[in-house]
């Protein structure tokens, strides 16, 4: 890459997410529920208490993640058992509103990552293999 090099679509992950005991599934399922909140914050997607919520039917959230609908299920359970999402029904036959929920302590990690910015150690990016390949 080049400081010009056009970077692909990405999804942000959180750094928190490391830290958790969660599935694979799971973790990827939040970062893209973070990505889709982001874009309901964009779209103005508030109830009447403030809060943003997405709507995202599980055969599309299977598709967009190439997983089974049991799998997807099973990692919306994971994620609501560990408080980083909400599911509330939207009544017959709709789908579910999702909350997406930031961890309990989540500014106090956000002040200390912010301050501890992650690096490349040199025995796994050493000077001379980088400035050969350049």
């Amino acid at each position: 890459m080049r400081a010009d090099t056009r970077l692909p679509p990405y999804l942000p992950y959180p750094r928190f997410l490391l830290q958790t005991d969660l599935t694979q599934t799971a973790k990827l399922l939040y970062a893209l529920l973070l990505d889709r909140a982001t874009l309901s914050q964009a779209n103005g997607w508030l109830d009447e208490g403030g809060r943003i919520y997405l709507v995202f039917p599980i055969e599309k959230i299977a598709a967009a993640l190439d997983r089974s609908s049991m799998t997807v299920k099973t990692a919306l359970s994971e994620l609501e058992d560990a408080g980083l999402i909400e599911r509330r029904r939207s009544g017959f036959s709709k789908p579910n509103r999702i909350y997406v929920k930031l961890p309990p302590d989540g500014q106090k990690f956000f002040q200390t990552t912010d301050r501890n910015p992650s690096f490349i150690e040199k025995e796994n990016c050493p000077l001379t293999t980088w400035v050969t390949q350049k």
